[in-house]
């Protein structure tokens, strides 16, 4: 396995462990942990953000990588985790 390839999987693990965090807090009536962590996450993405904004193009790079490989995903399987564990919870009842 490549390192092109390691990257894909650090996303997908980004992506897994946040779903499997979202769903847990969800299905289990955690709403304000979920909040919490959703809020983390959200914070992260724009600090991480502002931190790209003023630095030149080879400063950023560790940011940029933290951003699109680590941060982004998990919040999309948060999102995703938390939503499902939703519905899961409204179907059982």
């Amino acid at each position: 396995m490549g390192p092109e390839q390691r990257v894909y999987l650090i996303m997908f693990a980004s992506v897994l462990a946040g779903a499997l965090l979202g769903v847990l807090l969800i299905r289990n009536g955690w709403k304000r942990a979920f909040g919490a962590f959703a809020a983390a996450h959200l914070f992260a993405a724009i600090g991480l953000m502002l931190a790209l904004q003023g630095r030149s193009q080879a400063d950023g790079v560790m940011y940029a990588i933290l951003l699109s490989v680590f941060v982004l995903p998990a919040t999309l399987g948060l999102a995703m985790g938390g939503g499902v564990g939703w519905w899961l919870r409204r179907r059982a009842g």
